[in-house]
């Protein structure tokens, strides 16, 4: 995964904005790791949900941001309409992220036990995707998959005293399996 330098702006009560060229790195490896899951009703044309489990880390922090990232999920969950030729599958895709921030502004530490259920997640803003995916038949139905995508995700979320805009605009590359019921 390859994330490009994005705005983000850093807003709390009582100080001037933070604004930057933000740049991220993913961990994708790490605890808990990157994944897709998606489930189609397939066709000549059909449709998709995908679950996407990212993660972003603030690399460039300045001095007032002691800690930044959204770890436990910057969750994408996106409706795909894709069509199929022949073993390739093209897609576009608008959704929520659903994200899970870890900050600390100014000494300031983001409290996890708020948002939906007081479990840290918050809906945060939109999501949309273009991807390819070429798919390679293993055995019967199940197939290997190799897929390019480029997504692009707003979100506003919460910190303390004040909130943050997130801007990620990213190249992703999977490598799965598939199985058509």
């Amino acid at each position: 995964m390859y994330n490009l330098r994005t705005p983000l702006v850093i807003r709390q009560a009582g100080y001037d904005d933070i604004k930057l060229s933000a740049h991220y790195e993913t961990k994708s490896l790490e605890p808990p790791i990157y994944y897709s899951i998606r489930i189609a009703l397939v066709t000549e044309k059909y449709w998709e949900v995908e679950l996407i489990h990212n993660k972003l880390f603030l690399k460039n922090k300045p001095t007032a941001v002691q800690g930044f990232s959204i770890s436990h999920g910057h969750n994408l969950i996106i409706i795909n309409r894709a069509w199929k030729h022949r073993k390739i599958i093209l897609r576009v895709g608008a959704g929520i992220a659903l994200v899970h921030p870890e900050t600390t502004i100014r000494n300031e530490k983001y409290s996890e036990n708020k948002g939906i259920f007081k479990m840290g997640y918050y809906i945060a803003g939109p999501v949309v995707q273009i991807a390819i995916e070429k798919q390679f038949n293993l055995y019967k139905k199940l197939f290997a998959a190799v897929e390019g995508k480029f997504i692009g995700s707003f979100s506003r979320i919460p910190i303390s005293d004040g909130n943050a805009d997130v801007l990620n605009v990213a190249f992703h590359g999977l490598l799965g399996l598939s199985y058509h019921f």
